[in-house]
């Protein structure tokens, strides 16, 4: 069917399996159960095997599968009272045990199950001794079946790393949202691609910012995106730098130092005549109003030791904000340097970030629309 040539005396192809011609007759096996010698390859093979355990080539003529019936009709001796008669041969006894030859076979190889036909087939032998066909992961040139190699032990699932820490989403009534283990030495946030992702928020870049381990209980925040940045809630108050930015309420707000010409403007004169104005109040500095298009609306100027922020009360009002408090923040300058600090508002102030900063225990950060926080082993 295939093609292939097999040795001679084959009954089966080695290649495929199919049943070919009959093969011209070979050396009957050794009586008495003694081995029988294959015609074609050499090969010993046990008593009462029907091909060879090497080549695969049919043996001498063997009964088939099933057990010989009593011998051809003769003489027999009259039976044992309650025995019943058997043939005076050395031959199997129907229902009775196969030889004993191919049982130590058997018991000392083991055996396989043909794929095709069930029969059974001592280990080793290449070929189903019932049906020829050829066994698997056997090799056909060889006359006993390879040991096979024992599976490598798997290596058991590495414990999982004890978390430093933990990013808890703070929900905008104020409740525990989702917490997010904090066991790798860092953690980014981000929109996509990142190990904390939010992929619903559009204010958060694709890596937005990165949580680092710093050790002795505080941890390191890096911002990365340098369109929306990362807040930091103030605890305390906190000296303001010329343009920075800060949050209160939905109000994103930036801080500028004036210059002494601007603090100090002298009043127009013109032909001798002097400008009227308002009073100069000297201010020290100003607010401006960042819009999400980038641009600015309200220029706050701010003037005396302290500006209050609030949505009711105080020197800057912001009615149609409803996250900010009725007194919200305030603002303060010493002659030097001005401080920012949140006065017991509900929903905090926070100090956009301009660098990596060292965070501690139950500090809390806001990343796009995202505020964590950060619960850190002490």
């Amino acid at each position: 069917m295939c093609g292939h040539v097999s040795p001679p005396g084959s009954a089966f192809c080695l290649n495929c399996g199919t049943q070919l011609a009959a093969a011209p007759a070979q050396t009957p096996a050794g009586a008495g159960g003694l081995p029988a010698r294959c015609g074609t390859c050499g090969q010993e093979n046990p008593a009462g095997m029907k091909f060879c355990r090497n080549c695969g080539g049919a043996l001498a003529a063997f009964p088939p599968p099933t057990y010989p019936g009593p011998g051809p009709a003769g003489p027999i001796a009259a039976p044992y009272a309650g025995a019943a008669a058997g043939p005076p041969h050395a031959g199997p006894v129907i229902g009775g045990s196969p030889p004993q030859t191919t049982g130590q076979v058997f018991g000392r190889f083991g055996s396989l199950a043909c794929p095709r036909c069930g029969g059974s087939t001592p280990a080793g032998f290449a070929f189903c001794q019932q049906c020829g066909f050829q066994l698997p992961n056997v090799d056909p040139s060889g006359p006993t079946m390879a040991t096979p190699r024992p599976a490598a032990p798997v290596a058991p699932a590495p414990a999982p790393q004890p978390g430093w820490g933990a990013a808890v989403s703070v929900n905008r009534d104020g409740s525990d949202g989702e917490r997010f283990p904090l066991t790798s030495e860092f953690v980014t946030v981000g929109r996509v691609g990142a190990d904390l992702t939010f992929e619903q928020d559009r204010f958060l870049a694709r890596v937005h910012a990165r949580i680092e381990r710093a050790g002795d209980g505080t941890a390191r925040v890096v911002p990365l995106d340098t369109l929306n940045g990362v807040y930091k809630k103030l605890d305390a108050g906190i000296e303001l730098a010329d343009g920075a930015i800060f949050l209160v309420g939905r109000e994103v707000l930036r801080f500028e130092v004036l210059d002494g010409d601007e603090r100090n403007a002298a009043p127009l004169v013109r032909h001798g005549v002097a400008l009227f104005g308002s009073p100069p109040r000297e201010p020290w500095g100003r607010l401006i109003q960042l819009l999400p298009s980038g641009g600015v609306r309200d220029v706050r100027h701010l003037a005396g030791g302290e500006v209050v922020l609030g949505r009711e009360e105080g020197d800057l009002i912001y009615r149609d904000d409803a996250f900010m408090s009725r007194r919200h923040a305030a603002l303060a300058w010493d002659g030097r340097r001005a401080t920012l600090r949140d006065l017991g508002s509900s929903n905090g102030s926070f100090i956009r970030l301009t660098g990596p900063t060292l965070v501690r225990h139950h500090d809390q950060v806001r990343m796009g629309d995202q505020l964590f926080r950060l619960e850190l082993g002490r």
